[in-house]
């Protein structure tokens, strides 16, 4: 598992190396109103832009582990309710049969 994951590695550092070498050219991108950014190579607005997408995934990942970890408090919270009355309840039923 280690050297697929090493030849992985390898392979996407050659490509992005590559990519690197063959969009050195400086691009400025224009959004509305005017608005233009510092023209910086191409390679560095995709990495801009990967790298902006892993934060903003990281992110929403977390916050949906922090919402997932209150439900399954309460789903604990709600079967511990639940057994305390199925205790009680048999424990009535066993009383009342003595």
């Amino acid at each position: 598992m280690g050297l697929a994951r090493g030849s992985v590695f390898f392979l996407l550092l050659v490509l992005g190396i590559g990519f690197a070498i063959q969009n050195d050219t400086p691009v400025a991108l224009k959004y509305y109103f005017g608005l233009e950014t510092p023209p910086l190579p191409l390679f560095l607005w995709a990495l801009l832009f990967l790298l902006l997408g892993l934060i903003l995934s990281g992110l929403w990942a977390f916050f949906s582990k922090i919402g997932l970890h209150s439900r399954v408090r309460q789903c604990r919270r709600a079967i511990a309710d639940l057994e305390k009355e199925r205790n009680r309840i048999i424990e009535e039923r066993r009383n009342h049969e003595n």
